[in-house]
């Protein structure tokens, strides 16, 4: 079982992200406007779209959204788009923990670990080796995790015998590129205590939450309705 576990731990991971991603794209649109630059434009399904909107990697188009007054708070996007009041308080702490790793990157020197405890032969950070320890703190104080598993070490241990979800994740994916000052996030998969995470599914799952360490530190999480963005 755990032999199963590690061989699909890295494909549910980069599963995750491109999910994430896919529907994203079908959930959100990426505002766009034509500046009057005199480049050429081209049309698109979201508009007129003209090089002066593009960015210098031509990856992404700069935003028109304008400052708001005010904005929904977490919690309380959290209580309109999850019915389960178990699962929020989950997810709320997860976003906490999501805040004390980037905090972390931000102080910690790039360097290997002492112990080279991967199951895959990779090279283990100091860093990795803190993110880990941080979601395994929060699995052994939030009595609502059942189970947890990371693919740091990816064998399931019990939590709380009588914690309602499953835990898996990667505490710090793309961790290679982290001295390079690339961007690198924290991957999340929650399964129902029921079907547990041997044997599960992707359609097994709850909710799924990735974190990205970039210039900004966002999270993505899978809510009753769709992915929503923080």
């Amino acid at each position: 079982a755990n032999d199963w576990l590690a061989s699909t731990m890295r494909c549910s991971c980069s599963l995750l992200l491109l999910l994430g991603s896919a529907l994203r794209a079908s959930s959100f649109s990426v505002p766009c406007h034509a500046a009057a630059s005199g480049r050429p434009a081209a049309a698109t399904s979201r508009g007129t779209v003209s090089l002066a909107d593009v960015g210098a990697a031509s990856t992404a188009f700069y935003t028109d959204e304008v400052r708001k007054e005010s904005y929904p708070s977490m919690a309380d996007v959290l209580d309109a788009k999850v019915a389960d009041p178990d699962l929020r308080r989950l997810m709320l702490t997860l976003f906490g923990a999501f805040a004390t790793v980037s905090a972390a990157l931000r102080a910690e020197l790039v360097v290997k670990a002492e112990e080279q405890k991967s199951v895959f032969g990779d090279v283990q950070l100091g860093v990795d080796v803190l993110a880990d320890q941080l979601l395994w703190d929060v699995c052994r104080s939030e009595p609502l995790i059942k189970t947890g598993s990371s693919e740091e070490a990816p064998d399931v241990r019990e939590m709380h015998a009588g914690g309602r979800f499953c835990l898996c994740w990667d505490p710090l994916d793309g961790s290679a590129i982290v001295d390079n000052n690339w961007a690198v996030g924290t991957i999340i998969g929650i399964w129902p205590a029921a079907t547990g995470v041997i044997g599960a599914t992707g359609r097994d799952q709850v909710a799924s939450m990735v974190a990205n360490y970039g210039p900004r530190t966002t999270a993505f999480a899978t809510l009753d309705d769709g992915v929503y963005e923080f």
